[in-house]
């Protein structure tokens, strides 16, 4: 990943705009991904917790 320094540019914008550029490739989330190995079932009984887990969200919010 390379971004080049813009004319007038200070290093804290090269910083927020070098992060927006990670962010957007997935590169921490696909780092975090490969360092260590999940089964499918894992990933399949993730994704059920996590679908639980936004519907008793909604719930509440709906309830309020």
């Amino acid at each position: 990943m390379r971004v080049e320094r813009r004319d007038g540019e200070t290093v804290d914008q090269l910083l927020r705009r070098f992060n927006k550029v990670v962010v957007a490739e997935r590169i921490t989330k696909t780092f975090r991904e490969k360092m260590h190995f999940v089964s499918e079932s894992e990933k399949r009984k993730e994704k059920r917790r996590r679908a639980e887990r936004n519907r008793r969200k909604k719930a509440l919010q709906q309830a309020q």
